[in-house]
């Protein structure tokens, strides 16, 4: 019935609903692509269900911005765990992983700061504040990685080689996307920035 209230479980499933279908759209199209309407169908819910959460797109934005970054951080925290438990290099791990062909090739499922960064760069400020909290995140998780590694490391050594591997990253992403029509310079743009973003913690070795 209209009008009819929902309890709160199914409540709060809507809600991920949106985000999660607003992250997967955004992702894929671009925030200023998508409409309301697109997420609610995405979700299946109704286009009016949506202001029952959001007071906005621009809310919505905001929210699956910080939502995406924050479960993308804790993804990076797993898998560093897991590669250390199996004795593998957690930090290479993680390098490995986002610079793959198939990340290149599905940025609906991606990195919100590989398929946003530079629309966001242009929006308003609250989203721009998500943006950037939730990339401070990421190079958290890089951080803590090679201090791992490089125990001695000034904090302030450790911070900027964690944002110069995230560039280094994020960089190669990008270049492999704008090369795709070229399959082997896209692959090399891959390799070239996972050596390069290994690269960024030689200093700190040559230092200690």
């Amino acid at each position: 019935m209209i009008g009819m209230k929902v309890d709160r479980p199914t409540r709060d499933a809507h809600g991920a609903a949106l985000l999660t279908a607003a992250e997967k759209l955004f992702r894929e199209r671009g925030i200023e692509a998508v409409r309301i309407a697109d997420v609610s169908a995405e979700a299946g819910l109704t286009h009016g269900a949506f202001y029952g959460h959001f007071a906005s797109k621009a809310a919505l934005a905001e929210a699956a911005c910080r939502d995406g970054l924050v479960q993308a951080a804790a993804r990076w925290r797993r898998r560093a765990a897991r590669a250390r438990a199996e004795g593998r290099d957690p930090l290479g791990g993680l390098i490995d992983r986002y610079l793959t062909e198939q990340h290149r090739d599905d940025p609906a499922n991606g990195c919100v700061v590989g398929s946003l960064g530079a629309e966001i760069a242009r929006a308003e400020a609250p989203l721009r504040a998500a943006l950037a909290e939730g990339t401070a995140a990421l190079v958290a998780v890089l951080a803590e990685e090679i201090s791992a590694a490089h125990p001695d490391a000034p904090t302030a050594r450790v911070q900027a080689a964690a944002i110069a591997t995230f560039a280094a990253m994020l960089g190669g992403l990008d270049l492999a996307r704008t090369l795709a029509p070229d399959p082997d310079a896209s692959r090399t743009a891959l390799t070239a920035a996972a050596e390069l973003a290994r690269r960024a913690t030689v200093p700190l070795s040559q230092e200690e």
